[in-house]
């Protein structure tokens, strides 16, 4: 039976509210795992207590450029007291040829550092990266410019951009590449994030190429047309349905 988590960026405003129903949230809505964006305050004691209490298990956090550059040892320091092993930067502007390979050489120097520590760096996308320079998109730029650095694609992003996210993954994974799959749905028409099983992403072939057996699966909605638990309720179930 697969394991799915929640980028806990989904119920932002629950956790800034009260971060421990927001876990019991998480629960309830049938999740085994979670992704951090920021911890709310939660010491890594505090937070080993709560995941435990709700049956939750950290498998990743995302921290931003500024937050790796100013404190990649904490945030290092934070997972291995959690027990997960992936700190994934979740966006790069992207905006010259340049800025993108400095900022890829810097990530690059985070994950020399951190797998020292048994913890990989990894990159989320969104739709910025697919803009290309000199005929090739920043995504490849930043993965050949960083080398240690894994990819966990944000599949709706990918989509988003008009790339089709099975041919892109696909020789990433074999590459030995992708470190964990953010499943997020696209609309069939439009550009809506709406709820898994409504849209058109093939998370069955998706699955066939990056297992849930084989790399963390994560939900995250960012787009919700009925109340947040609904939401998050109805794309586990949607992703459940295919993955088992």
């Amino acid at each position: 039976m697969a394991d799915i988590s929640l980028q806990l960026y989904s119920i932002k405003e629950e956790a800034r509210e009260n971060f421990e129903e927001a876990l019991k949230l998480t629960a309830k809505c049938g999740y085994t795992g979670v992704e951090f964006a920021g911890y709310f305050g939660q010491s890594a004691d505090r937070m080993k207590e709560l995941l435990k209490k709700y049956g939750l298990k950290a498998v990743s956090t995302h921290v931003g450029p500024d937050k790796l550059k100013a404190s990649l040892d904490a945030e290092i320091a934070y997972a291995k007291a959690l027990g997960y092993n992936m700190i994934v930067c979740p966006w790069l502007p992207c905006k010259t040829e340049e800025d993108t390979v400095k900022d890829a050489l810097f990530l690059e120097e985070c994950a020399r550092k951190a797998v020292k520590e048994g913890i990989v760096i990894g990159y989320h996308n969104h739709n910025q990266e697919f803009v290309k320079f000199n005929g090739k998109y920043a995504m490849d730029i930043i993965l050949e410019n960083a080398p240690s650095v894994k990819f966990e694609p944000d599949v709706f992003w990918v989509a988003f951009a008009g790339v089709d996210p099975v041919s892109y993954i696909t020789p990433l994974e074999k590459a030995g590449r992708i470190c964990a799959i953010h499943a997020k749905e696209l609309a069939k028409e439009g550009k809506d994030n709406v709820y898994i099983g409504e849209g058109k992403i093939d998370f069955k072939e998706i699955a066939a190429i990056c297992p849930p057996s084989k790399y963390p699966w994560i939900v995250e909605q960012e787009e919700f047309h009925s109340d947040h638990e609904d939401g998050i309720t109805v794309s586990f179930k949607g992703l459940k349905s295919v993955l088992g």
